[in-house]
């Protein structure tokens, strides 16, 4: 029996490819349409994709997935092959239109299977608790009550409307100010999310203030376009790029391969002029140059948005 394994996206395909110790691929790789989604042409519902040879079909984190890209499935499988669909239908829907997964499942007309105990977190952990409070409507933001007495601190809410202050908290949160909740670093511990890329509390400018603050000026650093590149910056992949070759040094042992996905999270370990590339550690210790011209598929990732980072 042959089973082929695939995700919307290069980490969600990563993860699953160390988690069954299988080879697993994008969905676009898979199906051939990388490039016709590079040049906009996804809308064409008619594009020949590539067939699939497999027995049984296995799709994860298939929130992400919009209709355009189902359709492209469903072209590519051969009848009879079976499709398997997992992901989690209270996530944020695809980018794209439609909301396929949470459709299939309540249209009720597809055999479903519900995982209902969480690994993740600790039984105790607010994170659980308040989860699970969002996806029935109801707030999180009283008092907490006798029942939450026995629960980790590892949830807190700042009510604040004013984004300077906002910002002014922000900035402390990420230089020191969870010291007394565990020895957290920013670049190792902590992660920003904003559910958009403008305004004040946007990701663009979120970008340029984190900077400024945990990675302040330096004499070698790379301006492209309205973005200023520094020796250790923390940056994240935007685009795919299949092509582009990498080396691995760990333990003793060498590696070289090709291809860096959307959403893969590095840091900047060198900008050569005379190369005219940046040298950039992923975080899987894959070391890649990116050259000057190819800068547009690199933007900093101090603050990602929270669709990249279901990515």
């Amino acid at each position: 029996m042959k089973v082929v394994l695939c995700a919307p996206t290069g980490r969600a395909a990563k993860r699953m490819s160390e988690a069954t110790k299988e080879e697993a691929s994008t969905i676009h790789r898979l199906l051939e349409i990388g490039k016709i989604e590079e040049n906009g042409n996804l809308v064409d519902i008619n594009y020949p994709v590539a067939p699939i040879d497999a027995d049984v079909v296995i799709i994860d984190e298939m929130s992400m997935v919009d209709i355009y890209i189902m359709n492209y499935i469903l072209k590519g499988i051969y009848l009879g092959t079976k499709l398997i669909l997992m992901g989690d239908s209270n996530q944020l829907p695809s980018v794209g239109p439609g909301n396929v997964l949470k459709d299939i499942i309540e249209s009720g007309n597809i055999p479903t299977v519900e995982l209902s105990e969480i690994f993740r977190q600790a039984a105790k952990s607010r994170i659980i608790t308040n989860a699970h409070k969002v996806n029935n409507g109801e707030t999180f933001t009283e008092s907490r009550n006798n029942e939450d007495e026995d629960k980790i601190d590892d949830f807190f809410y700042i009510n604040e409307a004013s984004s300077e202050k906002m910002l002014e908290i922000l900035i402390s949160l990420c230089t020191g100010r969870l010291k007394d909740y565990g020895d957290y670093d920013f670049f190792n511990n902590i992660s920003v999310l904003s559910p958009t890329k403008k305004g004040m509390l946007g990701t663009k400018e979120l970008n340029k203030k984190l900077q400024e603050v945990l990675n302040p000026n330096t004499k070698i650093e790379k301006v492209h376009g309205d973005r200023s590149f520094r020796v250790g910056d923390k940056v994240i992949a935007v685009k795919n790029n299949y092509d582009i070759p990498w080396e691995k040094k760990r333990d003793g042992t060498y590696e070289t391969g090709t291809g860096i996905f959307n959403g893969e999270l590095g840091i900047v370990t060198k900008i050569d002029d005379e190369l005219r590339a940046m040298e950039i550690l992923f975080d899987d210790d894959k070391t890649v140059l990116y050259e000057y011209s190819d800068l547009e598929q690199i933007e900093h990732s101090y603050c990602i948005t929270v669709h990249k980072s279901q990515r």
